[in-house]
């Protein structure tokens, strides 16, 4: 009995700091909002025609209303002499569903609004963590699974975007486009 006893005791020591590891874990709405700030780097891109990287300047400005859902995103792409283009996206994560709507808007284009599916892959703290994200959208004018791997390591923010035919099996995926930031500022 008194073995037991000690046995019970010695697991719930080892489980109780498991457990309160796994509920500190923060949403992946939570450390989408600790982005909160200035940041610059570059938009790296495949061109499908000639399969070449090319890679362009950025900043971006992160920044929430404080409703503890909404981030919007507003970045300015140098595409050349006299030639800025201003996207700016607003998401809305819905905690519930796990999933994170978007309204992404570009001067001349139509509004793109896409719904992703988010989870957390990976998470040391709030500035070291992987978000994943997921659907199923066009690219290059087909149907296409969508994913994009969303890691911050301190103050650098990576963000590769990879597509592959609907229905692809995992070797399929794609190389399509990547953001490299470092933060500048709060």
């Amino acid at each position: 009995m008194t073995l037991r006893l000690i046995a019970a005791v010695l697991t719930l020591l080892i489980l109780t700091p498991c457990a309160a590891l796994a509920q500190s874990q923060p949403t992946a709405t939570q450390l989408r909002l600790g982005l909160v700030g200035q940041w610059s780097g570059a938009l790296g891109y495949r061109d499908y025609q000639s399969d070449r990287m090319f890679e362009i300047p950025v900043t971006t400005t992160i920044t929430t209303p404080g409703d503890g859902a909404t981030q919007v995103r507003q970045s300015l792409f140098d595409d050349g002499p006299d030639k800025p283009v201003w996207i700016t996206t607003v998401s809305l994560d819905d905690l519930a569903a796990g999933t994170s709507t978007a309204a992404s808007f570009r001067a001349g284009n139509a509004p793109e609004l896409s719904t992703d599916t988010v989870r957390v892959t990976a998470f040391a703290d709030a500035t070291h963590w992987t978000l994943v994200y997921a659907r199923t959208g066009e690219d290059d004018d087909r149907p296409a699974d969508i994913r994009v791997t969303e890691t911050r390591d301190g103050d650098s923010l990576l963000e590769i975007k990879e597509v592959r035919p609907v229905g692809s099996d995992d070797t399929a995926w794609r190389f399509r486009n990547q953001t490299r930031l470092t933060r500048t500022g709060d």
